[in-house]
């Protein structure tokens, strides 16, 4: 007898709406349409990933969107992917990536791969940046263009 080793998802969890809360303050709301947990525990997120950051007063003040994610369990790392937009609302910074990385023990928000950042003075191209997760504070490794915006009365 033949027996062949199962390795999909040990579960499916539909409309999935995680808070992370420090000292009974919501920190961040993620939300998908599915989870799936393999068999290493690592959480995959096939479709749509949307992730709310709040300030210390519960305000959201940053958002994140990509296609999809994956949670790697043994890092405590989520890996961002497809068309990924980091939206600050307080500061109207808007950046935009193919790929990133969240660290959750750390907070922090990486990635070496190309970036554009959106501020309301310019648009910053860059390869590689460093983040809190929140965008509030960051740092283009490598910048390799700077469009100045000016706006119009």
């Amino acid at each position: 007898m033949d027996r062949k080793t199962y390795n999909g998802p040990l579960s499916e969890v539909y409309g999935v709406n995680m808070v992370y809360s420090d000292s009974a303050r919501m920190v961040v709301k993620m939300s998908t349409e599915s989870q799936l947990t393999m068999p290493n525990e690592d959480k995959v997120y096939p479709h749509e990933v949307r992730v709310f950051f709040f300030d210390k007063f519960g305000n959201n003040s940053t958002t994140l969107r990509s296609d999809s994610a994956r949670y790697i369990r043994i890092k405590n790392v989520y890996h961002i992917m497809g068309r990924v937009v980091i939206n600050n609302q307080v500061k109207q910074e808007v950046l935009e990536t193919d790929e990133l990385y969240w660290n959750v023990d750390n907070k922090k928000i990486y990635t070496d791969k190309p970036v554009d950042v959106k501020t309301p003075q310019q648009v910053l191209h860059g390869v590689g940046m460093d983040s809190n997760q929140d965008f509030t504070d960051y740092k283009l490794r490598k910048v390799t263009g700077v469009l100045n915006v000016k706006s119009l009365p």
